[in-house]
């Protein structure tokens, strides 16, 4: 139960932060402030998408430890196994911090309050986020690729 509500709200993230539709309004980038605020959400932009599918793989991975878990066999195949189970937690909660990484950062985005923020204060708050998104972008791409790699095994 507690999984079917974890989905069901980051699919509703999903969709909150999904591309933004095509419009004559969408900025193009004049002032410093607009460059900085765009190359923050242009990481998010290109991050956000890649949730689903650490969803799927956090479901895969735990589908192998739970296999893992019923295997009998030899005592070394059972250290194996359980090794094996470990490394698949690990990746797992490597899934779920970068998730939980990507879901506080941008709730804690402030992107409306920018205009009303003296111009070097905005950029300094923009240089900070932009750290922080690409922390979370870093943490996102070594999380997938830790669970492909341990899927392929």
């Amino acid at each position: 139960m507690k999984n079917l509500l974890c989905t069901i709200a980051i699919a509703c993230a999903v969709i909150a932060c999904g591309p933004a539709p095509k419009t004559d309004e969408t900025k193009t980038p004049g002032s410093p402030l607009d460059k900085a605020e765009m190359a923050v959400m242009a990481v998010h932009d290109e991050t956000m998408p890649q949730i689903e599918t650490m969803l799927k793989l956090k479901k895969q991975v735990n589908a192998r430890i739970m296999k893992l878990d019923s295997l009998a066999g030899t005592p070394a195949e059972k250290i194996r196994a359980d090794e094996e189970q470990a490394q698949g937690r690990l990746i797992v909660r490597h899934l779920t911090e970068a998730d939980s990484l990507m879901m506080s950062w941008m709730s804690g985005y402030k992107g409306d309050t920018l205009k009303k923020l003296p111009e070097a204060d905005a950029l300094r708050y923009l240089d900070g986020q932009q750290k922080k998104v690409d922390d979370v972008k870093s943490k996102i791409n070594q999380s997938i690729q830790q669970a492909n790699a341990y899927l392929r095994q």
